[in-house]
């Protein structure tokens, strides 16, 4: 009986990690600083920032090197909504990408994605049998 009532606390306490998890803004909004604003270096920018938003939405820095993302890598335009300069030193680029081409293509290419509601604290359950 002790026990059920020790793993029910348990159980109760990581469910209410749920309840406690915090929204990010800007998570598909991406800065990377440029030198200038020529095309060769927007373009530099621009592939930085894709695999930013590869690494932040999946957490796998491997993922970017998936073939079913040869297309968004040869071609990161047909997810960016918008992009823009920031004057302020450092210059830098600021690229938007659409949440839904970029979901869409990333589930595609079968990646695991982190949604835009995450916990504040993670925890995990270690097991190891002698």
């Amino acid at each position: 009986m002790r026990l059920f009532k020790l793993l029910s606390v348990g159980c109760l306490s990581l469910l209410s990690l749920a309840i406690h998890a915090q929204t990010l803004n800007g998570l598909y909004q991406v800065r990377e600083p440029v030198a200038s604003q020529a095309p060769d270096e927007r373009n530099q920018a621009t592939q930085r920032a894709l695999e930013t938003l590869v690494l932040r939405l999946t957490g796998d820095p491997k993922a970017l090197q998936s073939p079913g993302l040869a297309e968004v890598r040869k071609d990161p335009q047909q997810i960016i909504s918008q992009y823009g300069y920031d004057a302020g030193p450092p210059e830098s680029l600021q690229v938007d990408f659409d949440p839904a081409s970029t979901d869409r293509a990333l589930r595609g290419a079968g990646l695991a994605l982190w949604g835009s509601n995450r916990p504040a604290i993670l925890g995990w359950w270690l097991n190891d049998s002698a």
